[in-house]
């Protein structure tokens, strides 16, 4: 392991476990949520497009995920470099993770599972974007602060969240939820389109199987202590 560098093969392992756990509250929790508010063309439609404006992001702008795109830029250069583009984009992604939070605990409970499943996700994305900083010549303390600074637009999306979405109308809240859906699926594509790219695909699937389960069990545990049906 180099300097302020996480070890690749952790990091894909966390960001295969996340993605799974992404997955299922994606396809379990959140998109369901949106067809029972708007209906199944709007629901879908709003995926569609939250899919779509990320991937638009990840490839005209930056990478929205510097633990996802490890894969993609390791050779020869070692991780993303540290610019202001990453800041953009890695907030851009933050904030849309705290709308999902606050949006979720909104329409139902199944904020509380959004929250897990994000926090699972931001593990891995805080060692890779510390190793970046790192690698840039930031001293420990700058680039735990700076992890911790554009970590906390998560944050400052849910706060907002709370503040705005009072007003919003059960049609938007479902289209909101579609494009966090989206968001949450172009993530797990890219995490494991590339992981699986460029690894060895069956430990990739192993560690998406377990977070998966995980995130299955844990909503299990919350609508038996009376959370989200």
């Amino acid at each position: 392991m180099g300097r302020g560098r996480v070890s690749h093969r952790v990091l894909c392992g966390m960001v295969s476990f996340a993605a799974g756990a992404l997955l299922a509250v994606t396809i379990v929790h959140v998109a369901p949520e949106a067809v029972e508010l708007v209906g199944a063309a709007p629901a879908i439609a709003s995926v569609v497009g939250g899919t779509l404006v990320f991937a638009g992001i990840g490839k005209y702008v930056y990478f929205l995920c510097p633990a996802c795109a490890a894969s993609a830029t390791e050779h020869g250069t070692g991780y993303l470099r540290l610019g202001v583009l990453l800041m953009v984009a890695l907030g851009i992604h933050s904030t849309v993770d705290g709308l999902a939070i606050s949006a979720g605990t909104a329409t139902s409970s199944i904020g509380l599972l959004i929250l897990f499943a994000v926090s699972y996700h931001k593990v891995p994305e805080g060692l890779a974007l510390a190793s970046v900083a790192r690698l840039a010549g930031y001293s420990r303390a700058k680039a735990l602060a700076l992890t911790i600074l554009l970590e906390l637009t998560t944050a400052l999306g849910a706060f907002v969240g709370l503040l705005f979405l009072r007003s919003v109308t059960q049609f938007w809240f479902g289209i909101i939820l579609g494009v966090v859906a989206g968001s949450f699926l172009y993530t797990v594509g890219f995490a494991l389109l590339k992981e699986m790219y460029a690894h060895e695909k069956g430990s990739i699937i192993l560690y998406v199987a377990l977070g998966f389960a995980s995130m299955l069990a844990l909503g299990a545990v919350v609508t038996n202590l009376g959370g989200p049906h």
